[in-house]
């Protein structure tokens, strides 16, 4: 067992990721960005940004094999759904990646999956989990995903095109004595299905500490209730009469759970799927935990009403090939082909983003008839079709060959290599390394090919986070690379001979370089972006088989790509380009967001112009925001010969989408700022929360607990207001402030 004071660091560390999720939830659902691009008129409250086309059929080689689905962005922690997406009556695919929250539609045209992003636009903002099952019996399914410290529900409301419209943003049960939130974690992955088989659905939560299961039972048949109703009672708190280890994931039968009110506090993630796997007509349960690469099966031996394991399957789904994948599996059973079996579809579901694999990380099983069991079938289903560099991706363009076309390199954080545990805790190790695709197309139409998944023997450091920038810096007609690494500081490569910590530069953790002649005066500088979220310029001041560089500004332009309501850091990528004779920046940040700046040249010592901190693509002549996922990467240079530069954007999943440059359009550069308007006194506070608003009109005030409870809400019409919160416990909070069109969410204390 570990100490007490382990287990109370975990604790506190628990407590701040909810309140991060927490927030992030609510943030992301209320804040003012809109779904779709309007384009107008230029005026002076426009400037002009560019926009883009998502291109799939640039063709990538691996070897001699084309990759089908070479742009679809790379798998990490993935899990599979049927589900129908062109509204043909038959099921398609549609799978949501975790390291990112992706989601990835798939269509079958007879032979092979076929990426369809443009689906995407579609479905409402989903994070942490989702599960796609039709609540309301009309034939579509319906979408149950993370919500507010619980579960939120979208019901399908499709005729000719995919819609969704949110039915409730926390799905209640009753508890006890009354109705509550249904408790959900962003980390653990719920069972829905019709486990009493009275034809509604019915849920499988995790107790608050973990180690039981309850079940939230569906009354809705029962009381005669319209399709769609979903009326849940906490009818078992021990379902299934089992219960989870408190620091490892073995399980105990008939516990009866004898314990209860035993304080556990070391439960933060497993997965639960809820099966017939024996097709006995009761529901089986496989289990995955976290810092764990098994699953376990438990077969139900009890009743439909009542449910009982009865034993427990460690090597699932055989002997010969048991699931193995670090960390936290997750099973997701799906019928690929139409043939009425379900093949089982297996990744990892660990929240963290240096534990998973990141490679070989979606493993198939297809159920053979004549062994009556299923059998490992591949390691990197669709996986292996895609541009996939394990867990990060950072493109970069530089004309390796001197063909004069571009070649494509590429960083990642690195592939995973192996696990081990210390003190009872799951560490796993990376390394990175730098990816090299030739072009092989023509100055009209790229193609890429594998040539170096190592290039320059980079991966024996084992470093991680390794981001190469390149150049013929010192004159000599040879092109270096400089690499930044995680804890900041550079690599220089040069002649297959390595430099570490490169001058001695230190930008912080996540060194991001580009070299680029930002003064325009021949030499290559180097820009360095950086964890914190901003970007560092050193002139290169190289002579003659000499290279060095000067430190000018620690933040150039006063670039902050970091989003203060969500997190600490920024993770800056750069890619500075020149459109038109004028110099250009967009770079990308933690979240996924691509900020466009201008305002560059002759102004190296004052703040550029942050035009946008979304980039457009356009989908059947509509604009839409592009979003590749988390710590994205990106690439622009023109590709084929039009007017217009080109961008490939990496993710934390490890894979590339490729975006043909369009005409700029004009998007408004007004920024929208409510904290300026908000003023939120004193914090900490032990009563009284003095709320200033800069505009009167109608404002609604909340605040929530850790639970994501609604506690208080006010509403007032006036610039000044006084929210008294003395009667609360001593603790964090949330309060949301908003004024029907806007709002904004304040970390607040309770001293």
């Amino acid at each position: 067992m570990k100490s007490g004071l382990l287990f109370r660091g975990l604790y506190l560390r628990s407590i701040l990721l909810f309140l991060f999720n927490l927030q992030f939830f609510i943030f992301s659902q209320l804040s003012t960005v809109n779904c779709q691009f309007s384009i107008g008129s230029a005026s002076a409250q426009n400037s002009l940004i560019p926009s883009f086309q998502r291109n799939q059929n640039i063709f990538v080689l691996n070897g001699n094999d084309t990759l089908s689905l070479a742009w679809a962005g790379g798998m990490n922690s993935i899990a599979f759904f049927a589900f129908d997406l062109n509204l043909d009556g038959a099921d398609d695919i549609v799978a949501f990646e975790k390291h990112g929250n992706r989601l990835l539609p798939f269509l079958h045209d007879g032979q092979q999956w076929t990426y369809f992003p443009e689906y995407t636009r579609y479905f409402p903002e989903l994070h942490d989990w989702v599960i796609f099952k039709d609540y309301d019996n009309d034939g579509k399914k319906d979408i149950f995903t993370y919500g507010l410290a619980g579960i939120r529900v979208f019901k399908n409301n499709s005729q000719e095109q995919l819609s969704f419209t949110m039915v409730t943003e926390q799905l209640t049960s009753f508890y006890y004595t009354d109705y509550s939130n249904i408790y959900a974690s962003p980390d653990d992955n719920l069972a829905i299905a019709d486990v009493d088989h009275d034809g509604d659905l019915d849920i499988l939560n995790f107790w608050v500490l973990g180690k039981y299961v309850h079940l939230q039972r569906n009354y809705a048949v029962e009381n005669n209730l319209a399709n769609g109703w979903l009326d849940f009672r906490l009818e078992d708190e021990c379902w299934g009469k089992f219960s989870e280890g408190t620091d490892n994931n073995e399980i105990t039968l008939l516990s009866y759970c004898q314990e209860k009110n035993e304080k556990n506090t070391r439960h933060v993630g497993s997965t639960m799927t809820m099966t017939d796997f024996n097709h006995d007509g009761l529901e089986d349960l496989i289990l995955g935990d976290i810092d764990f690469a098994q699953v376990i099966l438990l077969t139900n031996g009890g009743t439909q009403q009542e449910a009982l394991m009865i034993s427990q399957t460690t090597d699932f789904p055989n002997a010969a090939n048991p699931v193995n994948l670090y960390s936290m599996p997750l099973v997701s059973p799906v019928d690929l082909n139409a043939d009425g079996q379900q093949e089982l579809l297996v990744s990892p579901a660990d929240p963290s983003l240096s534990k998973s694999q990141n490679t070989n990380s979606v493993w198939l099983y297809e159920y053979d008839s004549l062994l009556q069991n299923h059998c490992l079938t591949t390691t990197s289903y669709l996986q292996q079709d895609m541009i996939d560099l394990g867990s990060g991706c950072y493109p970069v363009f530089y004309d390796w060959n001197g063909d004069e076309l571009l070649d494509l390199f590429a960083g990642n954080y690195g592939y995973y290599d192996s696990s081990s545990y210390i003190n009872g805790f799951l560490n796993s190790y990376y390394s990175s390394a730098i990816a090299y695709f030739e072009n092989i197309g023509t100055s009209a139409e790229p193609s890429f090919q594998l040539v170096n998944s190592d290039f320059g023997n980079m991966r024996q450091l084992n470093k991680q986070a390794l981001y190469p920038a390149f150049a013929d810096l010192d004159g000599d007609g040879q092109s270096e690379m400089i690499c930044g690494c995680i804890d900041g500081t550079l690599i220089l490569w040069k002649n297959n001979q390595i430099t570490a910590n490169f001058l001695n530069i230190d930008v912080g953790d996540y060194a991001t370089p580009q070299l680029f002649d930002l003064d325009q005066d021949g030499k290559m500088d180097l820009l360095i972006g950086n964890r914190r979220g901003v970007i560092a310029y050193y002139k290169n001041i190289s002579s003659l088989n000499n290279i060095d560089f000067q430190l000018e500004n620690p933040n150039l332009g006063d670039v902050d790509v970091r989003d203060y309501e969500l997190s600490y850091f920024g993770f800056a990528t750069p890619c500075f380009y020149r459109l038109n004779n004028e110099t250009r920046l967009i770079c990308g940040n933690e979240q996924g967001k691509l900020f466009c700046y201008n305002h560059i040249d002759n102004n190296l010592n004052g703040s550029f112009s942050l035009q946008n901190q979304i980039l457009p693509e356009n989908i059947e002549n509509q604009f839409f925001p592009i979003k590749e996922g988390i710590r994205i990467g990106v690439a622009i240079a023109n590709l084929n010969g039009d007017s217009y530069p080109d961008m490939i954007v990496g993710n934390f999943a490890g894979g590339m989408s490729y975006f043909e440059g369009l005409p700029e359009i004009p998007v408004s550069i007004e920024p929208v700022d409510m904290t300026a308007d908000i003023h939120c006194y004193p914090n900490p506070t032990s009563d009284i929360i003095h709320i200033e608003i800069k505009h009167k009109g109608d404002i609604q005030v909340q605040v929530f607990d850790a639970a994501g409870r609604i506690i208080l809400e006010k509403s007032f019409n006036d610039n000044h207001f006084e929210l008294n919160i003395s009667y609360l416990n001593p603790a964090f909070y949330l309060l949301k402030i908003s004024n029907g069109t806007k709002s904004m969410v304040f970390k607040i204390i309770k001293k």
